[in-house]
């Protein structure tokens, strides 16, 4: 499959100001803004949630480029294909988001998977399918991004997708997620920035579980309460809350969150 790369986009930009009409203008040609260290970051920070969904094709190669090139930390979702093959896409089916194939990701040839498009939010272009090696062959080591390995994946699974970021050398360069806390455990004992997502209400694990399974990062849903939110904050947690609409709703969050997912994240 043939995607622009980071320095391609960058010089497209330069010339058209964005890469179609509906897209929003970027940051300067030549420039990118986020990050390549988790340790470098600076809070609060903003996750451009499945790459801008609201904005691009949704886990597209343009929405996670886009996102990085304007600052923000692109957020994507790992699926496996009938041959284990991860891929890029939020729903354990194809039909919502994909033209061009139908039913479980899991039953999908990688040929199937390449033939699809991901549809439009605003009936603008469909983007190529991206598979977990496309997506580090083309930002990895470069940005800090933020996958999900989706529930249902298996521990060898889990193993498998860490062991991918390890052979690239980018532990200090991804906040791995996941909703499960065994996962999320894996990933912490793998040296990697662990976010446990949960919902809204707070976890049933203790702050003090999570912290002693050397979780620092806490995702739970925007709904959970402000007194709730900040029992995690003053736990010494990094909270980050999903999914707000906008950029500009992240003021409705409480003082010492650590950032906030966004679906779109130029709208302020």
């Amino acid at each position: 499959m043939l995607h622009l790369s980071l320095a391609s986009l960058l010089s497209l930009t330069s010339l058209t100001g964005c890469i179609s009409g509906s897209y929003p203008d970027s940051a300067d040609a030549g420039t990118v803004s986020t990050p390549s260290r988790v340790s470098d970051l600076t809070y609060p920070i903003t996750i451009s949630h499945r790459g801008g969904a609201d904005v691009y094709p949704e886990e597209s190669m343009e929405g996670f480029t886009a996102s990085a090139k304007d600052g923000f930390l692109p957020e994507m979702d790992i699926q496996f294909l009938s041959d284990g093959t991860p891929v890029l896409i939020h729903d354990d089916t194809a039909d919502r988001t994909l033209n061009g194939a139908s039913g479980k990701i899991r039953d999908l040839t990688l040929d199937e998977w390449d033939s699809a498009t991901i549809k439009n939010p605003t009936g603008g272009p469909e983007a190529e399918t991206v598979t977990l090696d496309e997506l580090l062959d083309e930002l990895g080591g470069d940005v800090v991004m933020v996958p999900e390995i989706k529930p249902g994946a298996t521990s060898a699974e889990v193993n498998q997708v860490l062991d991918e970021f390890d052979e690239r050398g980018l532990t200090d360069s991804l906040i791995v997620q996941s909703f499960d806390f065994e996962a999320a455990k894996t990933i912490a004992a793998r040296g990697y920035s662990s976010l446990y997502l949960t919902e809204a209400t707070l976890p049933k694990e203790s702050t003090n579980e999570i912290t002693d399974a050397g979780i620092e990062w806490v995702g739970p849903s925007f709904k959970l309460p402000n007194q709730d939110l900040r029992t995690l904050i003053n736990a010494g947690l990094k909270v980050v809350p999903y999914t707000m609409p906008t950029a500009g709703d992240g003021h409705r969050l409480p003082h010492g969150v650590a950032g906030f997912f966004t679906n779109d994240a130029w709208t302020n």
